[in-house]
């Protein structure tokens, strides 16, 4: 399937679309397309042949909001279980984050601005404490 350069005017995000984007992801995504528009073609929109978004959403929003006058999509013509099970698919993430790999070999600073959360951020380790005498007697407490 190649995908075809379709107007924003034309598109509509799909009403029963399960996922939802919170504000600083939203901008996020809109730097990521702005940075690497190409990843748009790479990977299209795919909608129906009401021109409802069954995955891309998100981007089509975006890139209304860039300014956009056209996206790359894929029309489909699949059956109403097909659309929703799509829906859902297209948004099902199955792999995991190799987060010794990220964390060795990746700048965390780089991935957070891609929009990676990274869950664990280094927090400043307190300083040892020196062991104290006890005001009681001579042991020496941790």
């Amino acid at each position: 399937m190649q995908p075809t350069n379709i107007s924003t005017n034309k598109l509509r995000t799909s009403p029963s679309n399960p996922r939802a984007i919170r504000e600083n992801k939203m901008e996020q995504l809109m730097r990521s397309i702005s940075e690497d528009p190409e990843l748009m073609q790479a990977r299209p929109l795919i909608v129906n042949e009401r021109m409802e978004v069954l995955a891309g959403n998100q981007r089509l929003r975006a890139c209304v909001a860039l300014g956009w006058a056209e996206v790359p999509c894929v029309v489909v013509d699949w059956d109403e279980q097909k659309q929703k099970r799509v829906m859902v698919k297209d948004n099902v993430s199955a792999g995991e984050w190799d987060w010794d790999t990220l964390a060795n070999e990746w700048e965390a600073e780089e991935l957070q601005e891609w929009g990676l959360d990274i869950p664990f951020e280094s927090e400043p380790q307190d300083e040892p404490k020196e062991p104290k005498q006890c005001k009681h007697c001579d042991k020496m407490i941790p």
